[in-house]
């Protein structure tokens, strides 16, 4: 029993510092480490690697779950206030928050989706999952009103932050004064309070 349990630890640890040190590399700016990058900055062997993971996309996956975990608390914290556009202004704060810490695993998932379906279908889930977000705090009259829909969903996308972020080299600030005038100007028309909240 007791080596049952010892092996089951060893196993848990190793796995645990396997994508620790997938996280670590992807976070340093490489897209796609390789099953030997992984093995070396985790200090296992690479057999190793794929015996606790059968190949690098059931990594990536591990990996996807780690992140989530990691900005669930600011996610699914709940919105405080009655009036509709505090909730809004409270959920795009969060959104740009989580967005920061996931920057550099979002960016590497952009890249790879498209070899992956694991990492295509998880890109899938949390699009739809910010979308339903923000369809959750608008009021029913806003709702109506689809191209405005669809435009507060293209400004609070991740692909918006990284051209921000990246392309345009704005500080996090900077990138949100952007992000928060262009929907100020958007609900301008609907609801003068957000600008002003």
């Amino acid at each position: 029993m007791g080596t049952t349990d010892g092996r089951r630890l060893r196993s848990r640890d190793s796995k645990r510092k396997i994508v620790s040190a997938m996280l670590e590399l992807v976070r340093e700016g490489q897209i796609a480490p390789t099953a030997e990058e992984v093995a070396q900055r985790a200090d296992v062997g690479l057999r190793t690697v794929f015996r606790r993971f059968k190949d690098m996309e059931s990594l990536y996956a591990e990996m996807s779950v780690a992140i989530s975990e990691q900005v669930a608390p600011i996610i699914n914290e709940a919105l405080s206030h009655d009036e509709w556009w505090r909730n809004f202004a409270q959920l795009v704060e969060r959104r740009l928050r989580v967005y920061e810490v996931i920057m550099p695993y979002r960016v590497a998932a952009q890249v790879l989706k498209f070899q992956s379906d694991i990492l295509y279908n998880r890109h899938l889930e949390i699009v739809r999952d910010e979308r339903e977000r923000l369809m959750s705090v608008l009021p029913a009259f806003l709702l109506e009103d689809r191209p405005l829909i669809e435009a507060l969903q293209a400004v609070l996308s991740f692909d918006m932050w990284n051209q921000l972020r990246s392309d345009q080299k704005l500080s996090a600030r900077a990138a949100g004064d952007v992000v928060n005038k262009i929907l100020s100007g958007l609900l301008s028309e609907t609801h003068s309070d957000y600008s002003s909240s």
